[in-house]
Order: structure tokens, then sequence, then C-alpha cells
């Protein structure tokens, strides 16, 4: 069964390279970090509900403006996530709004890079708290942690087996009510050293590596988003 709103739970080949990395869930896991930082969590308050401990959702609709190239952007209004689907895209489209054009708007050095959707309309209990009903959390998990490097080695190198499996280190109690997913964990030139030394032709140079996908995104490492 395709797990709340997911359009697709595999590999697929005609999604751009950028939505893949994001809307890849893992059932029953709550990603979390002791060193995370929250961004922001997620709800229908469309009544202006306040959760049992006080919870309310982050304002939404939510405005975010994200660049098309170095030197044009767009802004796009965004619901609250009312599915996973809902969420991971939002984790992503947040990421490329706080992109900045002197690291190559790679959408992985700052912003949102894992979510957590809470899938029980009643809630769901994480340890002491319980999460809002059908809520949208958007994280981000330190890029040193030793299991996000471990993760991004294996999303460059294409290791499936590693890539698909659950991060036993990055696992809450309590996750048969909760999917998550990582956004944008990645090498590329602008966060490792050693892919950064392999771009012959410089760190963001489009015209010797292609770029594809809606919003335009880069696969290869030497290209962390493409200014196409």
């Amino acid at each position: 069964m395709q797990p709340c709103g997911y359009p697709y739970t595999g590999y697929c080949t005609d999604m751009p390279q950028n939505m893949r990395d994001c809307n890849e869930p893992f059932p029953d896991t709550n990603i979390y970090h002791k060193d995370e930082t929250v961004i922001a969590t997620y709800f229908d308050d469309s009544f202006n509900r306040t959760w049992e401990d006080g919870t309310k959702s982050a304002p939404c609709p939510l405005n975010l403006t994200y660049p098309l190239s170095l030197s044009e952007t767009q802004t796009e209004s965004f619901d609250c996530p009312v599915t996973c689907y809902d969420c991971a895209n939002l984790c992503r489209m947040q990421a490329m709004s706080v992109a900045k054009a002197d690291q190559m708007l790679d959408p992985t050095m700052q912003g949102c890079n894992a979510w957590v959707f809470c899938t029980n309309p009643d809630g769901c209990t994480n340890g002491e708290k319980t999460m809002p009903g059908l809520s949208c959390t958007l994280k981000r998990i330190p890029l040193d942690n030793p299991d996000i490097q471990k993760r991004m080695r294996a999303r460059s190198a294409y290791e499936d087996e590693e890539f698909g499996t659950e991060p036993a280190g990055l696992m809450a109690g309590g996750s048969s009510d909760f999917v998550s997913g990582f956004c944008n964990v990645r090498e590329t030139c602008v966060n490792t050293e050693s892919v950064r030394d392999r771009c012959d032709l410089g760190c963001g140079n489009e015209r010797e590596y292609s770029c594809g996908g809606v919003p335009f995104q880069c696969s290869d490492g030497c290209i962390p988003r493409c200014p196409c």
C-alpha cells in the first residue's frame, strides 16, 4: 500500500533527481537526533487549533521564494501539508529557499534536510511528547553527524541497498505512527572537499556537466544546483 499520499514508493526513473532524493519515505520511522534543529511544525490550523501541550502550527499558507537561476527567483505559496508527500516537498522547497548564491545555490548547506510526518489523526507519541495528528515537522541535522555523512556517501555513490536502509543511528523510539525521510543529503563540491577536488573545471561549471529536471537540478556533485 502506498503510504499517506505518496504517488510511488520505489525508484522512479522519470522523476527529477532532486525530487527522488527527498520523496523516498521510511515507513514507521521517526528521524531524530539530539543535535537537530526543528525548523517548523505544520498542521491544519484552519480553526486556529492549539495542541494539548500548547503547540500551534507554524503559519501557513507559507510563501517561499526560491532561485530558478543565479539571477532569477520565483515565489510560490504552499498550504499546510496534509500528506507526507506534501511534507517532503515542503522540506525540499524550504531548503531551496535559503540556498545562497555564493555557495552555488547548494540546497544541502542550509535549511531542511529531514522531515517527519505524523500519520495518526489522533496524534503520534514521541517519547514524552505527543505530536499533533497529521503534522509535518521540518528539521535540520548537522552535516558532520556520522550517520548523515554515511548517507551522503551512499547517495552520491548510488549504493541503493545502503541508501534504502533505515538510519539506525537517527531513529527515535515510538516510531510506528510516523513516516519520515531525508532531503538533499548528498555530497557536493560545496560540502565535501574530495568532490571539489575532482571537479577539474571548477565547482558549478554547468557547461561541462548536464542538468535537468524542474526546477533544474544536477545529479553530479560538481554542480550543487544548476544555474541554467
